[in-house]
């Protein structure tokens, strides 16, 4: 039976995280003097101006999907290429970001009632289990937006660090990009799934840690 209140919950949570992701994108290029995210109307936390209505359907469909990718022209930056991995990083720094502020409020409605324990003996808490899902998948998006393969933000990492790994990749992009496609939704083809489940729970409670320490 399809569960309403979980494919809401889901949608919310993506169009928020993928549209500020792309903002991000979107307003570092426009601080390094780039007018291109603003002369196409990205500049805008809007979600609406950063979903790609096929790419976010095909979440629920098939479980992957794409959000609208914000055009830059790296030519206005001062310094092209470090520009260029501020540009690709504020997605992921963002997604992590948004990841803390879910688990802040997650720490401090705990501090503040004893819903906590509650949520933990009741997994299906509307309101913990929004913010626990939206932490995740923060974390989630964050992870896998840095795997260094085109056209993620990763592989602007890969470019930076080594230049000739970085036109060996693009060279044969279309095959790489072919054989990441068919281990994400390929039947029973868990890698890349696995992969980022066990980071992001790794990610999640070092982030727990280390804010409940700090906030509790």
């Amino acid at each position: 039976m399809i569960d309403i209140i979980q494919i809401l919950q889901l949608a919310i949570i993506l169009a928020v995280s993928i549209g500020l992701h792309e903002y991000a994108h979107a307003y570092v290029s426009h601080r390094l003097w780039d007018p291109t995210p603003k002369l196409q109307w990205r500049l805008t936390p809007n979600p609406l101006k950063h979903i790609d209505p096929i790419g976010f359907l095909m979440i629920f469909l098939i479980h992957f999907g794409w959000g609208k990718p914000v055009q830059i022209n790296p030519m206005y930056y001062k310094k092209p290429h470090l520009g260029e991995l501020m540009v690709a990083l504020a997605g992921p720094a963002t997604n992590l970001l948004l990841a803390v502020f879910g688990i802040l409020l997650l720490i401090i409605s705990s501090k503040i009632s004893w819903l906590w324990l509650q949520a933990i003996l009741n997994p299906t808490d509307i309101y913990f289990s929004f913010w626990l899902s939206f932490s995740f998948i923060n974390i989630g998006l964050a992870v896998f937006n840095l795997l260094p393969i085109p056209p993620l933000d990763g592989f602007r990492l890969v470019k930076m660090i080594s230049w000739e790994v970085g036109e060996f990749v693009e060279k044969y992009t279309m095959y790489i990009s072919i054989f990441f496609l068919i281990l994400i939704i390929w039947p029973g083809s868990g890698i890349i799934w696995n992969f980022l489940s066990t980071v992001s729970v790794a990610i999640f409670n070092v982030l727990f840690m280390i804010l409940w320490q700090v906030f509790y």
